[in-house]
């Protein structure tokens, strides 16, 4: 029988070669830096970028060296298009090319590859490798990463030249990741800037931009005049918690809404608990139904909120979510949840809220924070301004994370 062939599932055409099993320290140098005394300041505030591990895929730092910070210390230069790999901490494992000339810091390993190896190559492997590295060597995530170990590492390679395609390819992809992220960075900063101007800051009775043909001022209410006085259960919290225990789920009926699926502003489906129809009807004051308004009674961020969507007929809270359904004759839902998640509003949440490791906020504190609100129509406006905002930013977002998908694939299937 005829020996399989050392070769990935995926490659470009005309490449049949065996890939070559070597070690990393086989094909490249590598070198880590260090830090200049703190307590010299003359070492700071030069020209030299210096790079620390969070900065290895950043294009500037937020500190700089001087000749002589450089001169008496073990900090070492690279150059654009070394590859820059984490070694310690929160860091460790991430890998990039640095896109500036500077100094590293001894929490970075620098690795240089001979000629005949391609650094984009070599730096996508090791992005693969990422977690398998981390739970052989950082097992509960203890402890720190080696240049020696980084050395060790054993890795498949095959020709310099389909090194080359590969590694140009996943730089190609790359780019188009990072554009995308840029887009969706722009567009989560306008809608920062749009949500300070078209609120009123605090005593102020106007925002500063607004639709034209409106010049009322805004009047104050408080978050639990805006819900629905028909509905008896239109605001109110979760179940306590000895109602609904982790006994209680079950792996199909009635999906309970968790703090997890409450996204700042956004549903997050990934989360997915049940319990039965008959647990929810005994529960049935703390049913939430598509459409509606859920607010988070707990960080991170507190008080954030997202309108539930129509993937089931009806939820049920658990304990620390609190549901609204408003009065859609006075009041716009899409404008109120933009408001809940306004700087403004948050402000006041986390002003009125408890706790020191973890802040909270109850139920009754929380409806009688204040809002500004405007005229029916000025709100639908803001609303539908603010939905297709989201809207927009859901799209890039879905985009993005498509793009990553697609990456991660070839990945699995383009390296051995």
């Amino acid at each position: 029988m005829k020996e399989k062939l050392k070769a990935p599932e995926l490659r470009f055409e005309g490449f049949t070669d065996d890939w070559e099993e070597r070690k990393l320290g086989e094909l490249t140098t590598s070198f880590s830096g260090g830090t200049p005394s703190a307590g010299n300041s003359s070492y700071y505030k030069g020209d030299i970028p210096f790079i620390r591990s969070g900065e290895i895929n950043r294009d500037k730092t937020e500190l700089f060296l001087t000749e002589a910070g450089l001169k008496n210390s073990s900090a070492k230069m690279v150059s654009v298009g070394d590859i820059l790999y984490a070694l310690y901490g929160a860091t460790s494992g991430e890998v990039g090319i640095s896109q500036i000339n500077g100094a590293i810091n001894q929490a970075i390993l620098a690795i240089k590859p001979y000629n005949g190896y391609d650094s984009h190559f070599i730096m996508q492997w090791l992005k693969l490798q990422k977690q398998k590295i981390i739970d052989k060597y950082l097992q509960g995530g203890q402890g720190n990463l080696s240049g020696s170990i980084v050395k060790d590492l054993v890795l498949n390679v095959p020709n310099f030249e389909e090194q080359q395609k590969n590694g140009s390819f996943f730089k190609q992809l790359d780019n188009t990741i990072a554009l995308h992220q840029h887009k969706l960075d722009l567009l989560k900063e306008k809608k920062k800037g749009y949500l300070q101007k078209m609120f009123p800051k605090n005593g102020e009775k106007v925002p500063e931009l607004r639709f034209e043909g409106f010049t009322d001022a805004w009047g104050q209410r408080k978050l639990i005049d805006v819900k629905d006085n028909e509905d008896r259960y239109s605001y109110t919290g979760g179940p306590f918690g000895s109602d609904l225990k982790s006994s209680d789920y079950t792996e199909i009926g009635v999906r309970i809404i968790q703090l997890q699926n409450i996204g700042d502003g956004k549903f997050v489906n990934d989360y997915k608990i049940y319990t039965s129809e008959e647990k929810a009807r005994s529960l049935n004051s703390n049913l939430i139904y598509p459409g509606e308004i859920i607010i988070a009674k707990m960080a991170d961020p507190l008080a954030r909120a997202t309108i539930l969507p129509k993937i089931e007929p009806k939820y049920l809270m658990a304990s620390d979510g609190i549901r609204l359904k408003i009065n859609t004759d006075y009041f716009d839902n899409y404008y109120i949840l933009t408001l809940i998640n306004s700087d403004v509003f948050r402000k006041e949440a986390l002003n009125n809220s408890t706790g020191t490791t973890r802040k909270r906020i109850g139920l009754v504190t929380l409806g009688n924070l204040p809002m500004m609100i405007p005229s029916f129509e000025e709100q639908q406006k803001i609303g539908s301004f603010f939905k297709q905002l989201d809207d927009t930013i859901a799209l890039h977002q879905r985009k993005l994370d498509l793009l990553k998908e697609q990456k991660k694939g070839y990945l699995q299937k383009m390296f051995i």
